[in-house]
């Protein structure tokens, strides 16, 4: 029974932590391009720091800041929409493969098509390319981390039946 509960305690946050994780996305996609600009700016400043201080000198520009935003928010999108997955079936998750990446792809065209309408912006399919192919990397690093995870836990309760500890 408290398998059972914590399934569906599991299911429950990932499913608004993906919830939370699209509504972030569409939410910096509305912001006019000014406002985007100087979050922009600022993440640049912020990373140009952090390199600085590790002792890295590294040139970016606002330009791949942005591209990185995009492709590391649907890469935690695609890895949520896999762990959602997962929540249903917990030995192969692969199997909702079709829909994890077509509600990415979905998700990827609705965020670039949310841009047509914000001031200073524009939908651009090569962004849905890089947001779509944030979701592949997402879901083939959670399928293979849920993979190892399944096999850890099995591996486990077998030598617990073998060796009489179950």
């Amino acid at each position: 029974m408290g398998s059972r509960r914590t399934g569906k305690v599991f299911r429950a946050v990932v499913f608004a932590l993906t919830a939370f994780m699209i509504g972030f996305a569409f939410v910096h996609s509305s912001m006019s391009a000014a406002a985007s600009s100087v979050e922009s700016a600022e993440a640049l400043d912020f990373i140009t720091q952090i390199f600085r201080s590790l002792g890295f000198s590294i040139e970016m520009t606002d330009h791949i800041i942005r591209k990185l935003a995009h492709f590391s928010e649907f890469t935690v999108i695609g890895g949520l929409l896999t762990s959602c997955a997962y929540s249903f079936d917990r030995f192969k998750p692969y199997r909702y493969i079709f829909a994890v990446l077509f509600t990415g792809l979905f998700t990827a065209v609705i965020d670039e098509f949310i841009q047509l309408f914000s001031d200073g912006r524009s939908g651009e399919i090569v962004d849905v390319l890089l947001d779509f192919s944030g979701v592949v990397t997402g879901t083939l690093i959670m399928l293979l981390f849920y993979k190892i995870y399944i096999n850890i836990r099995t591996k486990s309760k077998r030598d617990k039946k073998e060796n009489g500890t179950d």
